[in-house]
């Protein structure tokens, strides 16, 4: 539909987006599930993943000019609560999301607040940028939470977009026993983390217990990381997690989920929930995408112009490939 420009606040800058990614949780409100009911505001431009250039800034803007190529942080936060005081900016007590609370990027037009748009390095591409808030939430997740250390085994049970990042950020910490777990739907995705350098294990024909007790010396994998929001996947991560070891969950379920906690208890794992990011994690995402440490060019399988929405939202949620981009 035809929409006017985006408010433009005297704190934020206009951007002409170029490239928007489909997330999971773009479709998990194109599906409108439990865990977005209630929680999103209606009507809303989805979109949190998005780049572009700015077209227009606002009186107060002084960081950003016309012409600079950009890409937005996916929660904006009020800088004033006891959250955003610590640095922990994603858990703020009056967080909005673009595309959840808030227009976001999946449109020509996106106004972004300065303290939230980033800068462009030279050598990333709009692709690319487009990508850097879920790899930003994996550095979160794993470099701040879980905490990965280089001697650390590592399984991924889900081999999307935040999975294979997962997987490529565990690598990047020096870690060398790292395996990505899907299922049959996964086929292309589980092809892409071969050609990413990782074991990759399809659990729908092979047995995932046995294969990580075998490369751990039979006692599990050190972190397991969930990218996958089935209750499912969670419960096979306490199958595969050695006693004392962590369990790092990214994934947002559709409806509530059931945990085997005794075994968790008895065997002292850590379950860590992760969410977003903060401004310290983008621009390690940047430097490590710059670097060539992560690879996200591979992980770009489909792109649409913007006026076949339906499609790219459809295609990702088929799991058809990887990264779904829309293009304007």
């Amino acid at each position: 539909m035809e929409a006017p420009l985006p408010h433009m606040a005297d704190d934020e800058a206009l951007m002409r987006v170029r490239r928007a990614s489909v997330c999971g949780s773009d479709i998990g409100l194109y599906n409108y599930s439990e865990a977005y009911a209630g929680f999103a505001t209606l009507p809303m431009i989805p979109g949190h993943e998005f780049s572009g250039e700015v077209t227009q800034v606002g009186s107060k803007v002084t960081k950003f000019k016309v012409g600079e190529r950009v890409f937005a942080e996916s929660i904006l936060s009020c800088g004033k609560c006891k959250f955003c005081l610590s640095g922990r900016t994603n858990i703020c007590t009056e967080f909005k999301i673009f595309g959840i609370h808030r227009n976001g990027g999946f449109a020509e037009y996106a106004s972004v607040p300065e303290k939230h748009l980033h800068l462009m390095k030279e050598g990333l591409t709009f692709e690319q940028a487009a990508i850097i808030e879920p790899l930003s939430v994996c550095c979160h997740g794993l470099e701040d939470i879980a905490k990965v250390d280089p001697a650390d085994s590592v399984i991924v049970l889900g081999p999307g977009p935040i999975g294979l990042l997962a997987g490529q950020v565990a690598s990047a910490n020096g870690c060398d026993n790292v395996m990505v777990s899907g299922i049959d739907v996964d086929t292309k995705r589980l092809s892409i983390a071969r050609e990413l350098g990782f074991e990759a294990i399809n659990s729908s024909k092979d047995d995932l217990v046995r294969r990580v007790r075998d490369s751990t010396s039979g006692i599990g994998a050190d972190l397991v990381v969930v990218a996958a929001g089935a209750g499912a996947a969670l419960n096979k991560a306490l199958e595969l997690v050695r006693k004392g070891g962590r369990i790092l969950n990214v994934a947002i379920y559709p409806k509530p989920v059931e945990v085997g906690v005794t075994s968790m208890v008895r065997g002292e794992v850590s379950l860590l929930g992760c969410f977003a990011s903060t401004w310290r994690n983008y621009e390690r995402a940047v430097s490590l995408a710059v670097e060539n440490r992560v690879h996200l060019q591979p992980l770009i399988t489909h792109s649409f112009p913007i006026d076949e929405a339906p499609l790219a939202l459809e295609t990702a949620k088929a799991r058809d490939g990887c990264k779904v981009q829309l293009k304007m």
